[in-house]
């Protein structure tokens, strides 16, 4: 009965989630319940589980954007061999122990597809860089008893999830890309960690894992041509008025400067002119020249007396 309600309750929710996603994403973010898709996942797994260590698909929902893989263990098995399921994509390391302790464990493995909006609704990357591949989540439960929920240990080498999406030749670049570590139940990424060949992820246990990469914040956009050429229009009328303003004031201070300069010529030639001589006439003197520079001439044309041979 678990698990018929579980199923039912992951249908209603990817349903109403499909119905909100076009263009809601805040309708997407509050009617998908993170928990509650994976303890469906988990119960369909259980449904699904024959024997011990056996790696089972657990099918969803048809275009729900949701894979999930599992497999069951017992913990003895699980510190001495641990589980290889790379072609899931993860591996589990010998020297690991579920806490608390649980005598079966089962290893779920979801992937939240980037052709839906799980990923980019559920979960956020960190500033200056975007999801480059499906988020995963590792998740362990006790098979042994109620079934709830575990934390896998490991205190040897530690877990890694493969990403099998990511590669150079689809234009990858490890160097710039990160692994993202994201707060339980989704969320922003609260921890990043250099990308291992693979390209893999190193991870200390259960939890929900992804990988970003860098992206360019693209320069502000130019100002529209109508400003800058208002711009430039009232750059040109001030300046044209600046100029127009300046030749005004040159022309008036080049026309003072010229009548100034003639009325000193004027009274420079005045004071320099040539003196008078002096002479006495009956006690007095007057002023008198020291030369006549014309001669008089006879109005009728003959020459003067002393001039006549």
């Amino acid at each position: 009965m678990v698990i018929a309600s579980s199923s039912l309750l992951l249908l209603m929710s990817l349903a109403f989630w499909h119905t909100c996603a076009g263009g809601q994403d805040h309708c997407a973010a509050a009617a998908v319940n993170l928990s509650s898709i994976e303890a469906a996942v988990r119960d369909r797994a259980f449904q699904l589980f024959r024997r011990t260590s056996e790696i089972v698909d657990v099918p969803v929902l048809a275009g729900a954007g949701v894979e999930a893989s599992a497999t069951r263990v017992r913990s003895n098995a699980l510190w001495a061999d641990g589980v290889n399921a790379t072609a899931a994509g993860f591996a589990v390391p010998p020297r690991v122990v579920p806490a608390p302790f649980a005598r079966r464990v089962a290893i779920v493995f979801v992937r939240f597809l980037g052709n839906s909006s799980f990923s980019s609704s559920l979960f956020a990357a960190p500033a200056g860089y975007k999801l480059a591949a499906p988020v995963v989540g590792l998740l362990a439960y006790d098979a042994s008893g109620p079934n709830g929920e575990l934390a896998l240990r490991a205190l040897g080498a530690p877990v890694r999830i493969e990403f099998r999406d990511l590669s150079p030749a689809k234009g990858f670049n490890a160097t710039t890309a990160r692994c993202l570590t994201f707060a339980a139940g989704g969320g922003k990424a609260v921890a990043t960690h250099a990308v291992e060949p693979g390209p893999s992820c190193v991870v200390s246990g259960t939890g929900h894992y992804g990988v970003a990469v860098h992206v360019e914040t693209p320069p502000p956009p130019p100002p529209p041509v109508k400003e800058r050429w208002w711009v430039w229009k009232v750059g040109v009328s001030a300046g044209g008025v600046a100029a127009a303003s300046f030749l005004a004031i040159s022309v008036a201070g080049a026309v003072r400067w010229s009548r100034r300069r003639r009325r000193e010529e004027m009274e420079r030639r005045a004071m320099s002119g040539e003196e008078l001589g002096r002479m006495a006439v009956r006690g007095s003197r007057i002023p008198s020249a020291k030369m006549v520079r014309t001669r008089p001439e006879v109005e009728d044309g003959s020459p003067p007396p002393w001039r006549k041979s």
